[in-house]
């Protein structure tokens, strides 16, 4: 029998561009973008990550599936959809925290501080060290109850 399974024939091939083959303000190769639509394994730039995302969702890809194209996650197509097909500045899952303050003397974090510094710590700081030492030879936590 001479037959050909359903999906067996040439596909269509998507191109990124049909003049040109980089971009240098944006920085895109155009022919790694085109390797990558049409699931080729190629190294790619995030900018051409993105470029390339861009394209698929408008020809209806999942996320998942542009995903395995460019070689990213799900959520980070969907990151990048959602900020208009710009990089994010950190990663979705990713928690932002607030900068620590400044250690003040009477903790034990400015006793260390004094000792890097080359400085004698305080009695406030001495202090403070002492007890989060004992603390910590008792309970096996620094922090005060």
């Amino acid at each position: 029998m001479n037959g050909t399974r359903i999906g067996a024939g040439a596909r269509e091939r998507l191109y990124a561009s049909t003049t040109d083959t980089f971009d240098e303000t944006a920085d895109l190769d155009y022919i790694a973008i085109e390797y990558a639509l049409n699931g080729e394994p190629v190294k790619l730039t995030r900018a051409e990550k993105i470029h390339t995302a861009r394209i698929l969702h408008s020809r209806g890809l999942s996320d998942k599936a542009i995903g395995e194209r460019v070689g990213t996650g799900a959520s980070t197509v969907r990151g990048w959809r959602e900020n208009g097909w710009k990089p994010g500045d950190t990663h979705p899952k990713t928690r932002s925290r607030a900068p620590r303050p400044e250690p003040v003397c009477g903790e034990p974090r400015m006793y260390r501080r004094h000792l890097k510094n080359g400085e004698r710590p305080c009695d406030a700081c001495r202090a403070a060290n002492a007890a989060a030492d004992r603390r910590y030879r008792l309970t096996g936590s620094q922090k005060a109850a």
